[in-house]
């Protein structure tokens, strides 16, 4: 199969991009959640911690959601079960979700949601663009490659 063809199957195209949404949900929840609280209860933390914090979020509630999908949506699986596969099989899309994201947004932003609410807000769209540019490519090729995914 050539470089090419790989890229261009259209079935795996529309199941990485449904699992890159449901990813992206999770993740984008978290995050913006994570960055919005800071940004209005502690305007004084820096992006050096809101980042952070704000990822750490974002991956924490993707893999909530996921593990919630797994067990309770057509797969069933049982719960340790469920957060084992949504950790292992989407982890490294999420982190290059949520850098993506962060980055866009800082760079935006500058890492002051309080400052500018309207921007920040604004910031949004595009940042959730970047993160799903970001990890598409990694959940087509898991699922064009290995057949796997964890949706």
């Amino acid at each position: 199969m050539s470089f090419l063809a790989f890229w261009r199957c259209r079935h795996t195209s529309r199941r990485a991009t449904i699992n890159t949404l449901r990813c992206l949900a999770g993740c984008s929840i978290g995050d913006y959640s994570a960055l919005i609280y800071c940004g209005v209860f502690h305007p004084e933390l820096s992006p050096i911690i809101t980042v952070p914090l704000a990822c750490t979020s974002g991956v924490t509630t993707s893999l909530l959601l996921e593990s919630t999908l797994l067990t309770f949506g057509k797969d069933q699986m049982p719960l340790k079960k469920s957060i084992t596969t949504a950790f292992n099989m989407s982890f490294i899309s999420m982190l290059a979700m949520e850098l993506a994201e962060n980055a866009v947004e800082l760079s935006i932003t500058g890492g002051n949601f309080a400052a500018n609410p309207q921007l920040a807000a604004i910031a949004l769209i595009p940042a959730t663009a970047a993160g799903f540019i970001a990890a598409f490519p990694y959940n087509y090729y898991r699922l064009k490659k290995y057949g796997k995914s964890c949706h």
